[in-house]
């Protein structure tokens, strides 16, 4: 058990942790790997405080509180699956180290359920915000007693560590399809890249109609259990924490026995399946042809749109909200009648702020300058080597961001406009105050990645979901959008016109330090990486 147990610490690490290259990295490590934690805690509990709330106002008059569990337990698997599948190719079959590891003396068998068991302390921590405040609205909003005895939350914590491995299981496995697909098709990124829209507008489609699936639990709350059949073992889940030993134990198994299998199973072909996945990663075919011209910014931007478009991790964490803000805008405008309606009983809302919030956060999620120096690895050099300056490379690094943000603003800028029937003024405003939203988000990232560089992270997984320099450039943008929408209320007390001046100021200073900052102190960052 003690290789056991030094193997999974190294597989928690490449999992959680991400260091730095500049002095007090160890902080720097300690402090991406707790916002990690910190992130998907946050995430689960978000979800799952305000759905639990929204069931249990529809499902506790009628003592049909079951069904919260069998909501919440679907939320936690798809979440554990979102979060884990694409970071299984990286993390499990692509590690940079799977070569030392496996020339060690321990069997492939342990190695693979060292790196799995890290998956399943991921999804233990996801599956416990999700499924704990869940107990806890039952306990509190209940109208029968759920969750007023101490067996109910012994069963409930038995749910919570049996539900994260099937979610590993069906992780390691679809994450074993993403690596076969992206080693058997001639373009990695396409297999990647299809699994992974089809796998969004699955989780989209539920989103958008779980609302629907809300209002019809009063009516038929039986019936709607009976229709999730197909979900047997979340239906065994939900019996069981209110109180069925037999079905917990039962889904306890059903839990279980995948998880072992998957770790036995691969675990025996576990050095041929990663020798054929890095032996076709690593083939290359050569192709004599004639090699256009371009000048020198043009080859850099069609070099970090190859990277962006080309490395599925990159591109779906960081374009998401660029993809969610122009179907947004889309959206408003194709519904732009039941859009109308409603915001009619929403009297005295402003319409252009709220619009521009919306469309703030949705940029907020488009991380990509943040990451784009750490995504270079220890190939650095060779793009400082280039007849480019410091400053020439950073901004064009900085111009790829701003080049996908501002068409897709545009887009969802108009279209909005067009379906809240805002004035010219208004419309012309929403664009300004978004724009200088993109320029001051894509240097900031810069600057950051600068700042808090991760040169030699095992796989660009690493670099997209647990850099500092990615958590820093999502998470400090939302904190300027809630400070924002602090001075638009407090100037709205004065003024209208001071409530929409003082949020444009605060964006304009911001993009002016940011820029500033970026031209002034972004080479010299640069030359001491």
């Amino acid at each position: 058990m003690k290789k056991f147990f030094a193997l999974l610490k190294v597989s928690v690490k490449s999992m959680l942790l991400s260091s730095t290259n500049a002095r007090g990295s160890s902080r720097k490590k300690a402090a991406t790997g707790v916002g990690a934690m910190l992130l998907i805690a946050f995430l689960g509990l978000y979800l799952s405080g305000l759905y639990s709330s929204l069931l249990m106002q529809v499902l506790s008059p009628i003592h049909m509180e079951v069904l919260v569990f069998i909501f919440m337990g679907m939320g936690a698997l798809v979440g554990g699956l979102l979060f884990t599948t694409f970071a299984i190719k990286g993390v499990v079959f692509g590690g940079k180290d799977n070569d030392l590891l496996l020339s060690m003396p321990v069997s492939s068998t342990m190695l693979m359920a060292s790196r799995v068991t890290a998956i399943y302390l991921e999804n233990l921590l996801f599956s416990f915000f999700v499924l704990a405040p869940a107990g806890a609205v039952c306990a509190f909003m209940t109208q029968s007693g759920v969750g007023h005895s101490l067996l109910f939350w012994v069963r409930l914590i038995i749910a919570v560590f049996a539900l994260p491995l099937l979610d590993t299981a069906l992780s390691v496995l679809f994450g074993a399809l993403v690596a076969f697909l992206s080693a058997k098709v001639s373009k990695g990124a396409l297999g990647q890249n299809i699994v992974m829209a089809l796998y969004l507008v699955a989780v989209m489609w539920f989103c958008f109609n779980l609302n629907g699936m809300i209002e019809g639990l009063a009516a038929n709350a039986a019936g709607v259990k009976e229709s999730l059949s197909w979900a047997a073992p979340m239906l065994w889940m939900a019996d069981g924490v209110m109180g069925d030993w037999g079905k917990l134990l039962a889904f306890a198994a059903c839990c279980i026995v995948p998880f072992a299998l998957v770790v036995y199973g691969l675990g025996r072909v576990y050095r041929q399946a990663v020798t054929a996945f890095q032996a076709r990663a690593a083939r290359n075919d050569y192709k004599l042809s004639a090699q256009a011209a371009s000048g020198q910014k043009k080859a850099l931007l069609a070099k970090e749109a190859r990277r962006f478009f080309g490395t599925p991790m990159y591109f779906w964490n960081s374009g998401i909200g660029l993809m969610m803000l122009v179907a947004l805008g889309v959206a408003a405008l194709v519904m732009r009648d039941d859009l109308r309606i409603y915001l009619g009983l929403l009297e005295g809302l402003p319409l252009m702020p709220m619009a521009a919030l919306v469309m703030g956060f949705c940029l907020s999620m488009c991380v990509i300058a943040a990451p784009s120096i750490s995504l270079e690895g220890k190939y650095l050099w060779i793009l400082r080597e280039a007849p480019v300056g410091e400053s020439a490379l950073l901004w064009i690094k900085t111009g790829f961001q701003l080049l996908l943000s501002v068409p897709c603003t545009v887009i969802a800028g108009v279209c909005l406009a067009a379906a809240l029937e805002l004035s010219p003024l208004e419309g012309g405003l929403l664009l300004a105050l978004t724009g200088l939203f993109d320029l001051a988000h894509a240097a900031f990232g810069m600057l950051v990645g600068l700042a808090f560089p991760k040169l030699d992270a095992v796989n660009e997984t690493v670099v997209v979901k647990q850099s500092l320099a990615v958590c820093l450039g999502m998470f400090v943008p939302m904190a300027v959008l809630g400070l924002c929408a602090l001075l638009y209320w407090l100037g709205g007390m004065a003024s209208a016109a001071l409530a929409l001046a003082l949020p444009a100021a605060l964006l304009a200073v911001w993009a002016a330090v940011c820029a500033t900052l970026l031209a002034k102190r972004g080479p010299a960052m640069l030359r001491a990486l």
